[in-house]
């Protein structure tokens, strides 16, 4: 029996992703802006649409587009926002760009009928939305439940990608179209000449949202030659995807030309370029393009930088082409990625990630490649997107060494590239995120990066002990932006306080056992973690919480059984010596959190009164910034905070009683809010540090229980379903 994509997910991942999609959408629409100068065009002609005359469409447009942010045409200085200009809306340069784009305003004519302009952008968030829906099926379908639950969430966490599922624009819509043409393609599956129609279905409505959907076009004949040529067989599964794409982007190429003929006949790809660079003739624009599509990329950079789990994605991407070079999926990314720059080309100006939004989700899905590789120990090298032949092989219990060696990669190049970053620029306002530079000295700055990085060793550790493989999940979250972006000053003490917490937590009795000294190595954590970052003490109402959660186990902590004493206080004989009549004591049950919370109390209160008696603020760590607080606007715009939160509220609370990390976390976050909340001025979010490896470990313990719980259901019920039809 086949699974149904639809189903592939448990319906506790699709509610996760369901929050934190609508938390993200209300963060970047009150933190950024929706409309923009292309917003105007595509207004206006929904409004020729429904029927207005075309100066009264660009009055009504220009009039509603008065006062929004990110085009302001009351004060702006655009032609386009002078309503006598209107015949620039459907007639030359930008009419021929605009005019071909008819499913833009075709899907959202009804809406604005209805509802009036603020529908574009609901029709965007719709679209992204469907799109990442569209990337968890296939990223589900290729690696499993847990990827495509990571796929989704990649999807919706960079927040520069993200930005443009509210921006009353095309990306959005172009982007849902891809990703649903990708279901049809023969991706780790069969395929037959149903998905070749649909395939050809979605790409055309891709073009006629966007024309630089062709790029999927050029990916998916890149990827038939990658076959023929490794395979030696022209007519493969490839084949008829890329004769039927390049067919139908031919005569859709050729449609848009009639459309626009009548208004537009005078447009020239090749003179807008030399308008553009200043260049005249074939040799000066030939030489002209390594410099154009260097500037363009390295001012695209200059943006993608600022969002971590972008710039992790596309770097993780990077290393996947060419790893896994026999792949038929980097074949796609590379076709599709090389097609956007020399479409970028024209502009001649960084496009702030905008062009490459639709094909993001291929992005997601190469990364996500190489990683499944690594965590299943299989070569990267030989790996293709063939369907297999047989059963999957068994992944390995223990984390591969590939998979250690990514991990610190990872980590060491995020350190370097995001260090130059402000969150706050980044996230919040309208226009492009620009660096800032926040590194006194570089020298300096490599303790405290070694020393988080130790911290994410451990808990990367400690979560491989727990769940094996999926342990380093644990891991990835620890990499939050909040954390990453201020790591490199070096006068914060919070990633020591971080390692110290990450200590403390080794020593919790996760199992029922509870180690050897353990409550002793725990008050020793909690102690050096309070003493660095008073913050750091909400770890103790997490273990109480956690001894909350096992009460029905007793309030103190077990003791072993005893040999009974004689009645001169002489121990009894040893068991082989004792008559049948003596009895032995049972053992009696207890709770092994029990003195978890009372020695981490007195640490906290030894590591407080300390730091009063020598004369130090209960409240600062370094440079007079309130440790006891969080700013609510960056932390609000750093979606993977966001994503690690709600996976344990959503999906760890089905954990609570089998995994003490989600008891312990929510205890944590409790009295931090609480501390939060007593606090006046709300500044700095350094404290988030402190409190990463218990939510880490949290959504590590999320993805691991309740979700393989759901596939474990599944795949009994699929058993049951086929040993009864055989």
């Amino acid at each position: 029996m086949t699974r149904r994509p639809a189903t592939s997910l448990p319906l506790l991942g699709w509610v996760f992703l369901a929050v934190l999609y609508v938390a993200t959408v209300y963060v970047t629409i009150v933190t950024r802006v929706q409309w923009g100068p292309d917003t105007a065009f595509h207004l206006a002609w929904t409004f020729r649409l429904l029927g207005d005359s075309e100066p009264e469409a660009v009055r009504r447009t220009v009039e509603f587009l008065a006062d929004k942010d990110g085009i302001d045409c009351a004060t702006s200085s655009l032609p386009w926002c002078k309503p006598e200009n209107y015949q620039m809306y459907f007639a030359g340069d930008y009419a021929a760009t605009v005019g071909p784009r008819v499913m833009t305003r075709l899907l959202s004519a009804p809406f604005v009928a209805v509802f009036g302009p603020w529908s574009m952008v609901g029709l965007s968030v719709v679209a992204y939305a469907a799109g990442v829906a569209c990337l968890t099926v296939l990223a589900t379908r290729m690696f499993g439940p847990r990827w495509g639950l990571l796929a989704g969430t990649l999807a919706i966490t960079p927040w520069l990608a993200a930005n443009w599922a509210v921006h009353a624009n095309t990306e959005a819509l172009a982007m849902a179209f891809t990703t649903a043409a990708l279901l049809a393609l023969p991706l780790r599956r069969r395929t037959g000449w149903r998905d070749v129609v649909a395939f050809v279905v979605l790409l055309g409505l891709g073009l006629f949202t966007r024309q630089f959907a062709i790029s999927l076009t050029a990916g998916t004949a890149l990827a038939w030659l990658l076959v023929a040529v490794r395979d030696r067989q022209l007519k493969n599964a490839w084949a008829p995807f890329a004769l039927a794409g390049v067919a139908a982007s031919g005569v859709i190429v050729w449609v848009q030309g009639q459309m626009t003929a009548p208004y537009a006949s005078s447009f020239s790809t090749f003179a807008t370029y030399e308008n553009n660079t200043g260049t005249h003739g074939l040799a000066e624009v030939v030489a002209s393009v390594p410099a154009t599509a260097g500037r363009i990329v390295a001012g695209d950079w200059n943006h993608v930088r600022t969002d971590l789990v972008l710039t992790a994605v596309l770097l993780a991407m990077l290393v996947s082409l060419g790893w896994r070079f026999r792949s038929e999926l980097s074949a796609l990314a590379v076709g599709m990625i090389v097609t956007t720059l020399a479409l970028n080309l024209i502009v001649n100006d960084d496009s702030i990630f905008r062009y490459h939004t639709p094909n993001y989700p291929v992005y997601v899905i190469a990364a996500l490649a190489l990683l499944a590789d690594l965590a299943a120990g299989r070569r990267p090298s030989a790996a293709t997107e063939s369907p297999p032949a047989g059963p999957p092989p068994e992944p390995p219990a223990r984390v591969p060494v590939a998979a250690w060696v990514a991990l610190a990669a990872v980590y060491l190049v995020l350190s370097l590239v995001i260090r130059n970053v402000n969150v706050r620029k980044a996230s919040v306002g309208s226009g492009p995120a620009l660096p800032e530079p926040i590194v006194a000295s570089w020298p300096e700055s490599v303790t405290p990066i070694l020393v988080y990085g130790a911290a994410v060793a451990l808990v990367a550790w400690q979560g491989s002990r727990l769940w094996g493989r999926w342990g380093l999940v644990a891991a990835a979250l620890m990499m939050v932006p909040s954390v990453m972006v201020p790591l490199a000053r070096p006068e914060f003490l919070e990633p020591f306080a971080a390692l110290a917490v990450a200590a403390a937590l080794c020593a919790l009795p996760w199992q029922g056992h509870t180690p050897r000294g353990g409550p002793w190595w725990f008050g020793a954590g909690v102690l050096l973690a309070t003493a660095m970052d008073p913050f750091a003490g909400v770890v103790v109402a997490g273990a109480l919480a956690a001894w909350a959660t096992q009460l029905d186990r007793g309030l103190f902590p077990p003791r072993s059984a005893r040999p009974p004493w004689t009645s001169d206080r002489r121990r009894a004989p040893a068991p082989s010596q004792r008559t049948p009549d003596v009895t032995e004591a049972a053992p009696r049950p207890g709770n092994p959190w029990a003195p978890y919370p009372l020695v981490g109390v007195a640490a906290v209160a030894a590591a407080l009164g300390a730091r009063v008696a020598s004369g130090r603020d209960l409240v600062n760590t370094a440079a007079g910034d309130p440790a006891v607080a969080v700013d609510w606007i960056p932390a609000g715009s750093d979606f993977m905070l966001i994503a690690v939160a709600a996976l344990v509220a959503v999906v760890g609370v089905r954990a609570w009683r089998d995994e003490p990390a989600v008891p312990l976390a929510f205890g944590a976050v409790a009295a931090a809010l609480v501390l939060c909340a007593t606090v006046d001025t709300v500044t700095g979010l350094r404290p988030v540090a402190a409190l990463m490896p218990v939510l880490a470990l949290a959504g590590a313990a999320a993805v691991v229980r309740p979700l393989g719980h759901g596939i474990g259901i599944r795949l009994r019920r699929r058993e049951r379903l086929t040993s009864s039809a055989l």
